[in-house]
């Protein structure tokens, strides 16, 4: 199974790709074969709607350099792979692919074919280039001097807040359910301050 809705992917999934960028974990099934690419356009699409619902200027820029960041070294890699397998055999799927990213590899002799995929090889040095470049243009991560809290701390925290348990399993806690569960425990201590507030006003 592929994870490919808020509505059906584990937060804690959610953020573990969040911090290590392995899409591959989107795949449930470890011995399914799956497309790096293709996985790395669901994690896109996914972290985008993440942010329509977390959304700050900020947090859009960082997410729009580090899609391109993600977006470059995956060409970079794909495109290694398509050559890595042409060297050894012609394939007509890893050919479509660099034909696919506007590389010309010519086919009509042996010594042509093989220059060609040497080529492609050092021209590809360029995505991780520029991926470095909009790597650069990141914020550094911020030392942080506090207790550091799991999700599990936290979800345990929503669950005393709200007076019910939010999931038997937090493994298989949602990301919807977590966020719906999240904004509950916002407005309830919301409500609660209000109510503070107003009986030191008597």
């Amino acid at each position: 199974m592929i994870y490919k809705s808020l509505d059906t992917i584990p937060y804690k999934l959610f953020v573990e790709i969040s911090e290590t960028l392995n899409v591959k974990l989107l795949c449930s099934d470890e011995n399914q074969e799956v497309d790096i690419e293709e996985l790395t356009n669901i994690w896109n699409d996914l972290y985008d709607k993440h942010l329509s619902k977390n959304q700050t200027s900020e947090s859009k820029k960082i997410f729009k350099l580090s899609k391109e960041v993600d977006t470059f070294i995956t060409l970079h890699k794909v495109v290694l792979m398509a050559c890595y397998s042409l060297r050894f055999e012609f394939n007509e799927d890893m050919y479509n692919i660099l034909i696919s990213k506007n590389y010309k590899l010519s086919i009509e002799d042996t010594l042509s074919y093989y220059s060609d995929i040497d080529k492609i090889e050092r021209e590809a040095n360029a995505y991780i280039i520029k991926a470095e470049y909009y790597k650069g243009m990141l914020p550094d991560p911020e030392e942080n001097t506090n207790t550091d809290y799991t999700v599990d701390d936290i979800m345990a925290s929503h669950s005393a807040i709200l007076g019910y348990d939010i999931g038997a399993d937090y493994n298989l806690v949602t990301y919807n359910k977590y966020y719906a569960t999240e904004k509950q425990v916002n407005a309830k201590i919301k409500s609660i301050q209000n109510q503070i507030q107003k009986n030191n006003g008597k």
